[in-house]
């Protein structure tokens, strides 16, 4: 049981912080997709994971100092959208998953491509 108010909550925060970032001032904000969302146990902590389809590192390091100073609006969102005994307190980390899987679908569409003019030539 705990296990779905979990995954429910986890879900909630998530269109929540969604929602927030869309209206965000800063529009490299806006381009940032939420990755997923892992809640502690006790429901206190939340971490956030979002990325970007930017893959420049200095970028990175620019979105999240932009996530880091915006994060009072988030946790302010959540509290009002919320109705729980404490409001997760939020930390946000950049998800490489994304974007090193968009990468491996490059490389392989890529080596499709090669092998088929390969047989092309034979």
């Amino acid at each position: 049981m705990k296990d779905v108010r979990k995954a429910r909550l986890e879900s909630f925060i998530r269109r929540s912080i969604e929602a927030e970032l869309v209206l965000m001032d800063d529009p490299d904000l806006r381009l940032l997709t939420v990755t997923r969302i892992e809640l502690s146990n006790d429901t206190r902590l939340a971490k956030v994971f979002v990325s970007s389809l930017s893959t420049e590192e200095g970028r990175e390091k620019a979105l999240m100092a932009a996530l880091s100073r915006a994060s009072g609006k988030f946790q302010q969102k959540l509290a009002a959208d919320v109705s729980m005994r404490f409001t997760p307190l939020l930390s946000f980390h950049y998800d490489r998953g994304f974007i090193r899987g968009t990468q491996v679908v490059e490389l392989l569409t890529e080596l499709e491509r090669n092998d088929q003019k390969e047989r092309g030539n034979l």
